[in-house]
């Protein structure tokens, strides 16, 4: 028989469970909390995070593995909490910046300049190249790449540790090179460059084991938009006319034709890729949702109608940023939201009803229903 107090500390234990799940559900969904309260005072109104962008032309956010936000202007850099307080800052500044990130690691790059500034941590290390830097990439070991624009020649590739050293070097007179990214081997890196084919463009992936000294190739029939590895030994190819994955014995695996239609928006995350294509992307038009996984197979499609400006993905659902509208959806819509601003990019915060909306004038969190 099971004795009193053996039942009392049970009870207790599962009313401390219970309590513990509450507070981190009403935490993390306010509209919750605040149809609670307003049950109780009807002007209760629950002031999301935001965060004050002035004027700023070129603006760059992204988040962070750890539900952290990384922000930059053309005055500086920094790394926001989930609800939008300083942790750190970066005084690196120039025009039109760019941020590579990977988990809790971040690679800042400014438009025709020969600088960057990679970020683990509390550790900064500038980088200073002898041409402006193009573009890079920066894996989750802290291993990072620059394409930068040589005198002399049209690219180069460099390759560095996670302490800024120099491990590879590669140089070439003859590509253009618009996209990198560096595997979590740290000794494989894949570039995509311009090819001019018959009356269009089209791309040249050049596949490079840093243990040698000239890379495979793999020729697209279309333009490469982005490039990224989606494991040690393979990668997709998001072009203009098709997404593709090959190996990096330059093999392909899989390809998905547009069938004609349009690349409207795409993002590549947590080994899923979603893929928004359509005739247009007009707010009278309807496109296509696809999330795929890194070997193809679709997971959803949802479509859409309206203006596409960004796609964003949390486990099975897509977040749809239109021009003034917020949705998540897989096969169904789940989530919307009216926005009163022009969204220039949303990604999602701590779970799929949160998300950090970014604005001309400002980055707020908002709470789907």
């Amino acid at each position: 028989m099971i004795k009193k107090n053996t039942v009392i500390k049970i009870i207790i234990l599962i009313l401390i469970v219970v309590s513990v799940s509450l507070l981190i559900y009403v935490n993390q969904t306010p509209t919750f909390l605040t149809k609670t309260i307003k049950l109780f005072n009807k002007n209760y109104e629950y002031n999301a995070p935001s965060y004050e962008l002035v004027n700023h032309e070129s603006i760059f956010a992204e988040k962070l593995s750890d539900n952290k936000f990384i922000i930059s202007t053309h005055e500086k850099t920094e790394v926001l909490s989930q609800n939008l307080k300083n942790e750190a800052t970066m005084s690196f500044s120039g025009e039109k910046p760019t941020i590579k990130t990977s988990n809790d690691k971040f690679l800042i790059m400014h438009k025709d300049t020969n600088k960057a500034l990679f970020v683990d941590g509390s550790k900064n290390i500038p980088v200073n190249c002898s041409g402006s830097i193009l573009t890079g990439a920066v894996n989750k070991n802290g291993y990072f790449a620059l394409v930068t624009e040589e005198k002399g020649f049209k690219a180069q590739i460099i390759v560095y540790n996670k302490n800024g050293k120099e491990l590879y070097k590669w140089h070439s007179a003859e590509n253009y090179i618009t996209d990198v990214d560096i595997s979590d081997s740290n000794d494989m890196v894949i570039a995509s460059t311009v090819e001019y084919g018959e009356n269009k463009l089209k791309s040249k992936i050049l596949v490079f084991n840093t243990s040698k000294e000239l890379p495979e190739e793999v020729l697209i029939d279309n333009m490469a938009v982005k490039i990224s590895f989606t494991g040690n030994s393979k990668f997709v190819v998001i072009g203009s006319e098709s997404i593709s994955a090959y190996s990096t014995s330059t093999k392909m695996l899989w390809q998905k034709s547009y069938e004609g239609k349009h690349l409207i928006a795409y993002k590549l995350k947590d080994s899923k890729i979603a893929l928004a294509i359509g005739t247009s992307n007009l707010a009278t038009e309807t496109s296509s949702v696809y999330l795929l996984n890194d070997n193809g197979k679709e997971i959803s499609i949802f479509e859409n109608k309206g203006e596409i400006v960004n796609l964003d993905i949390l486990a099975k659902d897509v977040l749809i940023a239109g021009k003034r509208e917020l949705k998540v959806a897989d096969e169904n819509e789940k989530f919307s939201l009216p926005v009163g601003k022009d969204i220039k990019k949303a990604m999602f915060s701590t779970n799929n009803k949160t998300v950090l909306v970014v604005t001309d004038s400002i980055a707020q969190i908002v709470y789907l229903k």
